[in-house]
């Protein structure tokens, strides 16, 4: 039973990671595409192509993460999953 909730726990932990990174890139990228057409007088032109960058930063660090996870759960001598 400490086992199910230590994988539990596990889930958690990766899920609340990747939500926050994928919401903290795309808010930089918005707050910086705001910021850029705030400071040129272009209006959305920079909101979204930063917003656009964000979102790719975003599912980029996600695909990463899942790499890393990934290899965490691989043994070492066959590539088998435990």
């Amino acid at each position: 039973m400490a086992k199910l909730k230590g994988d539990r726990s596990a889930g958690h932990q990766w899920g609340l990671r990747v939500g926050t990174e994928i919401v903290a890139s795309t808010m930089i990228g918005l707050g910086a595409g705001f910021l850029l057409d705030r400071w040129l007088g272009t209006r959305p032109v920079f909101l979204l192509l930063f917003f656009s960058f964000g979102v790719v930063a975003g599912y980029l660090n996600l695909y990463h993460v899942m790499g890393l996870d990934r290899k965490t759960h691989e043994s070492p001598d066959r590539g088998e999953q435990k």
